[in-house]
């Protein structure tokens, strides 16, 4: 369940293979190993993902917190220490670390054509990538993901961790770039209010794929929902961060 995946959810996360997310929303199976991988490194992989797939199942059925590591070990047939070998802290069985929409949003970002602001960019960004969730593949993991983390406290505070490292990193990027003062607020709050616009999108969307909508309805809704919101955003911040 490690990574929410491509674009979006997989951990605060976008479905397996989205980028969004802070997790993954399709948490199923880790990445298979790439080509030239050593027989090691393939036992590595494997391992972890009988891991993955262990821990998903149980949290499936039971939720987060009333599942141990020696209880996953078992059920991956391996030792209580593999499991932490591979994933030090238990919440890394769901979120990623460094969520894959870490760097994609930086990359939009740092790839924005001149005369575009920073909250344009990351803002489109993030309004198209959860967009993404709202496909009849995404369907299934978001709403494991949704019942899992809505079921365990300990969870809801990783996610808002993991918004606020995404948040930090935007933020730095933009200071990077336009140079503010150490302590200035405009890249917090340009920050803050394209990351606020993510986890609005995420929880809509798993709100309404709880209450069993999908498809090209739900992502339509995901588009049209960020749009306004990104619309309102820009409104404030049109001409903050412009590059030259």
């Amino acid at each position: 369940m490690t990574p929410e995946s491509g674009t979006a959810d997989r951990a605060v996360t976008p479905a397996a293979g989205t980028t969004a997310g802070t997790a993954r929303e399709v948490p199923r199976s880790a990445p298979r190993p790439r080509r030239g991988t050593g027989a090691r490194e393939r036992r590595r992989q494997e391992t972890r993902a009988r891991i993955v797939d262990a821990a998903s199942e149980l949290f499936g059925q039971r939720g987060f917190d009333a599942v141990s590591v020696l209880e996953i070990a078992r059920r991956a047939g391996v030792v209580e220490k593999t499991v932490f070998n591979h994933f030090p802290v238990k919440e890394g069985l769901v979120f990623e670390s460094d969520p894959p929409i870490r760097s994609a949003l930086l990359d939009a970002v740092h790839r924005r054509p001149a005369g575009e602001s920073i909250a344009a960019a990351a803002g489109s960004f993030v309004v198209a990538a959860m967009a993404v969730l709202g496909s009849p593949d995404a369907a299934e993991g978001v709403a494991e993901m949704a019942r899992i983390v809505r079921g365990s406290r300990t969870l809801q505070i990783r996610e808002r961790e993991i918004l606020g490292e995404l948040t930090a990193a935007l933020a730095g990027r933009i200071a990077e770039e336009t140079g503010a003062a150490p302590g200035a607020l405009e890249p917090w709050l340009a920050a803050n209010a394209v990351l606020g616009l993510y986890a609005a999108l995420l929880d809509l969307a798993r709100d309404r794929v709880l209450e069993g909508t999908t498809g090209p309805a739900l992502s339509a809704e995901l588009k049209s929902r960020g749009e306004r919101g990104l619309a309102l955003l820009q409104f404030g911040l049109a001409g903050y961060a412009k590059r030259r």
